[in-house]
């Protein structure tokens, strides 16, 4: 009856009319002591009362109270169970407690340093996390954590859309960061499998405008040649930002297949192309990164990591590499298969200053070209998923770099179970390789006493470094270190500190006589 009532008034419209006996006729004439009885009947759901408060500005505030009211108990809730942890600031580790949900208006229109979210694909939690995101001012942090099993996951017809949901919400806070993780297991299907094709269907979409923007073309398993730019337009990574405008996500980290699922993907698209992306990462098993990666454009991408687990072959992510000449950040990894002698040509990535993956990688996009990466200053080598530490491949890599300027990389080098290191250190020791581009040499092994003694003999080659960084090192006992430092500092004249496992040593200063 109430609900019939409310909806007659409704369809008034929204402006103060009042008959000439002076009886209501519209709901707004009513107090809003009625109004409130009114819409809390029974038959009043969240979206009915949502509906209605888009009609006018006074019912709008009564409306928006009531339905953020009424979500508070569920993410308080929440917040009991531990799935859902909100962070005020970064300060602080500890997230708010249960009897912290008590305001509406500190709670859906605060400022948030974090809110990780444990989603179960539970119906009635969804609109309230979404509006938890929707209504805060500013959230840093958005992190999506899954948690379920396959098979109740597959009795849900449209699942699909609570995810979707809130990926599109998060990506609509300006600036924040995304992460979504967790790959959903069934006891007896195992691991969930993406749809091989997750792009399919928008190959025949975006294919004009792949090929308008992206026609330039490529050798199977090559980098290619770079686009021609028209004159006049702006360079990829230039383009201005407009203060006070909207600006989206500025980081999404992807780490959980189903965020490709088909049914997914549209969303997942429109937050990596929403054009103010400065840091992507991918780490989910996928099988068709090809018919992925073409349907990305990121002007703004400046750091780009890529896990282990993606299996991304390199011959389909060289493409979107050469489109993204603004990144300045690149993580690789991943063992790059049927890569080949072909050389990155000049001008790839000219704005890359960090590098980071396995030696086999490197080893194979670095050269001798000091037009190559003019601006590189940090290589960090990683240790492989699979076999051995490759030490032909660290020597390739060393001497690629030779060719550096005096004292400007920063080189960090893994030795983690490594056979035949010891014999390595001589032999690199005296091959006439210049190591004069070393400004920071980091190193991350267990050293027995004999490889303590070949490591110094080889770190005495790098004539300019001047931080020693050995994580990790064993033994770390002062007493076995120290005429082995007094060697280093004579070795080294630019090296002006040493850290050994957790302790610092600095250049002892020489009295003048």
């Amino acid at each position: 009856m109430y609900y019939g009532t409310l909806r007659r008034f409704c369809l008034h419209g929204c402006k103060r009319r009042v008959g000439r006996r002076g009886m209501p006729t519209s709901i707004l004439d009513l107090p809003t002591e009625l109004i409130l009885e009114i819409i809390h009947s029974d038959d009043s759901t969240d979206a009915t009362i949502a509906y209605l408060g888009m009609t006018c500005r006074r019912l709008h505030g009564i409306c928006q109270v009531l339905v953020l009211q009424r979500q508070l108990p569920v993410l308080r809730a929440l917040a009991s169970d531990h799935r859902l942890l909100i962070y005020k600031n970064s300060a602080s580790s500890i997230a708010m407690k249960e009897e912290e949900f008590n305001d509406v208006k500190e709670i859906f229109h605060g400022s948030f340093h974090k809110i990780e979210y444990v989603q179960t694909f539970t119906v009635k939690e969804i609109p309230s996390v979404y509006g938890l995101i929707f209504h805060a001012n500013t959230v840093g942090h958005i992190n999506i954590r899954l948690d379920f099993y396959l098979g109740s996951l597959a009795k849900k017809k449209s699942w699909y859309k609570s995810l979707a949901s809130l990926i599109r919400v998060s990506s609509e806070k300006d600036m924040a960061s995304l992460t979504i993780k967790g790959l959903p297991r069934d006891e007896e299907l195992g691991y969930f499998e993406t749809p091989s094709s997750p792009g399919k269907d928008y190959f025949s979409i975006f294919g004009l405008l792949k090929n308008r923007f992206f026609h330039h073309k490529t050798r199977s398993g090559g980098i290619g040649t770079q686009p021609i730019r028209q004159v006049g337009a702006p360079e990829i990574g230039s383009l201005p930002i407009t203060d006070g405008t909207p600006r989206g996500l500025k980081s999404f980290e992807i780490h959980s297949p189903l965020a490709f699922h088909t049914e997914l993907f549209p969303q997942t698209l429109r937050a990596l192309n929403g054009g103010y992306l400065t840091k992507l990462s991918l780490r989910a098993s996928m099988s068709d990164w090809s018919r992925i990666l073409p349907l990305l454009s990121i002007p703004l991408l400046s750091e780009f990591n890529v896990s282990a687990d993606c299996n991304l072959p390199f011959r389909d992510l060289s493409p979107f590499l050469l489109r993204h000449s603004s990144i300045t950040h690149l993580d690789l990894y991943f063992i790059i298969p049927g890569l080949g002698p072909t050389m990155p040509p000049a001008g790839f990535l000219p704005r890359l200053e960090v590098i980071r993956g396995n030696p086999v990688c490197l080893s194979r996009l670095l050269s001798r070209q000091r037009d190559l990466f003019p601006n590189l200053h940090s290589v960090a080598l990683t240790d492989p998923m699979h076999g051995a530490f490759q030490l032909g491949a660290l020597g390739n890599i060393l001497r690629s770099l030779a060719d550096r300027k005096r004292g400007t990389i920063h080189l960090s080098i893994p030795f983690s179970d490594v056979t035949g290191l010891t014999e390595w250190f001589f032999k690199a020791r005296l091959e006439p390789c210049s190591l004069d581009y070393v400004k920071k040499l980091e190193i991350i092994a267990s050293m027995s006493l004999e490889m303590c003694d070949s490591f110094c003999s080889w770190v005495s080659g790098f004539p300019y470094v001047q931080e020693l960084d050995l994580m990790q090192v064993v033994p770390e006992d002062s007493k076995i270190w120290i005429w082995r430092l007094e060697m280093l500092w004579d070795s080294c004249p630019e090296l002006q500190s040493i850290r050994v496992g957790v302790k610092t040593y600095q250049r002892p200063v020489k009295a003048v006589k």
